[in-house]
């Protein structure tokens, strides 16, 4: 029988002296280095979505089948969002791109503008699409494909300059066919001057009647008490038994249990050693909300639910150590517990810059995940590191 250490693996050195980019990241914060694996090789199918230079992308299925995907332009110049989130000061415009064979080539298209990194989409039954991204308080609307779209304006109230509107993923469509949209409002570790004190964070369902065409009423939901946002980066999935189960990102605020910091808080200014996913659920339709459990360690960032046609649940994330990429786990029991001593490795990157992984599963069963990875991470970034890559993969049987 092997021993294993309940104490982490001690590296000679710390995050904070030696890392990637100012993240806090040598490729061993959030792993389990007390472990080996056994591999099951699989066979799948990738492809390229648009150009070097592509990044981070959502995914939508159309009701004929059709995939549509919106990774952002990283080598075009920077663009003004029409309406502001507090998170960035400007961003990059959206390409879409159409697959017409279940995700083995893609093919540009033509349409109106769209921005933002961190993006989504959501293909709503009556065929309108949605777009979100970390650059809009709000929301793009489109009634044909993807061709045209219209952006409406959510105007979240911020109680001061240091506040922002944190991205989610996916809206909540109710029993009697209303959507909402959850808007987060709260302060990012570091955002605001030392000594300031940050307002409480707030949340809001906003609602519409008419497939997301227009955005009328705002009512407050119920949160936590605390300046950070309950909901940052978080994925909205509604399960069988009616419940919204919802996986959103937390930093150095609020570590995880019996788990040291990668490095001492408010060191870095960007803060993925210390990134991990919660889980938060609510029974009344995203009135009230669970206190958030642990899910997702140290590192490992953007997880995005998927409810499998038989019933489990498929959560697809980042790896921000190594094997740096795209992961996922499964769920046999509706979020309660997961699989962990399986995981999937859907992506390998060459560098930490990776994922924001969206996985659909199409009508024959096939999963096609999206994502983001950086192959050509020694290369000039005028040539543009990243891509937008999708894999075609069957998750075997329980």
């Amino acid at each position: 029988m092997v021993d294993k250490p309940a104490e982490p693996f001690a590296w000679e050195h710390q995050a904070y002296d030696y890392n990637y980019e100012n993240c806090g990241l040598t490729g061993y914060t959030g792993l389990d280095y007390h472990t080996v694996a056994q591999l099951r090789v699989m066979p799948a199918r990738r492809a390229q979505v648009g150009e070097r230079g592509f990044y981070k992308a959502g995914l939508a299925v159309l009701g004929d089948g059709t995939l549509i995907a919106s990774p952002v332009d990283m080598l075009s110049p920077r663009v003004q969002p029409p309406f502001d989130s507090g998170l960035v000061e400007s961003t990059w415009p959206v390409r879409l791109h159409r697959s017409t064979d279940s995700g083995r080539s893609w093919q540009p298209m033509e349409h109106t503008p769209l921005f933002g990194k961190e993006g989504s989409l959501t293909c709503l039954d009556s065929g309108v699409l949605l777009f979100t991204s970390e650059s809009l308080d709000g929301v793009a609307w489109s009634d044909d494909g993807g061709a045209t779209w219209e952006h409406v304006d959510f105007k979240a109230p911020r109680e001061d300059p240091y506040q922002a509107v944190f991205p989610v993923r996916a809206p909540i469509v109710h029993p009697d066919g209303t959507i909402s949209f959850v808007r987060c409002v709260g302060t990012m570790e570091g955002a605001a001057p030392e000594g300031h004190r940050s307002p409480r964070s707030q949340a809001w369902l906003v609602h519409s009647t008419d497939d997301g065409r227009t955005w009328g009423n705002r009512t407050p939901i119920q949160t936590w008490d605390d300046t950070f946002p309950l909901f940052a980066e978080a994925d909205f999935l509604r399960l069988p038994d009616g419940r919204i189960l919802v996986s959103s990102r937390f930093e150095w605020l609020h570590p995880l249990a019996d788990k040291d910091l990668p490095y001492p808080p408010g060191k870095m200014p960007n803060d993925h050693a210390a990134g991990h996913m919660v889980l938060v659920e609510s029974s009344d339709e995203g009135q009230t909300w669970s206190a958030p459990r642990e899910f997702l360690q140290y590192s490992v960032v953007q997880g995005q639910l998927t409810l499998l046609q038989d019933g489990r649940v498929l959560c697809t994330y980042t790896n921000y150590h190594l094997p740096f990429g795209v992961a996922g786990v499964v769920s046999e029991d509706l979020g309660k517990t997961w699989d962990f001593g399986h995981p999937l490795q859907l992506a390998i990157s060459n560098g930490h810059a990776a994922g924001w992984a969206t996985t659909r599963q199409l009508a024959d069963g096939t999963l096609v995940t999206i994502y983001a990875l950086t192959p050509y991470h020694i290369e000039p970034l005028e040539t543009g590191t990243s891509v937008c890559h999708t894999v075609r993969w069957e998750l075997p049987a329980s």
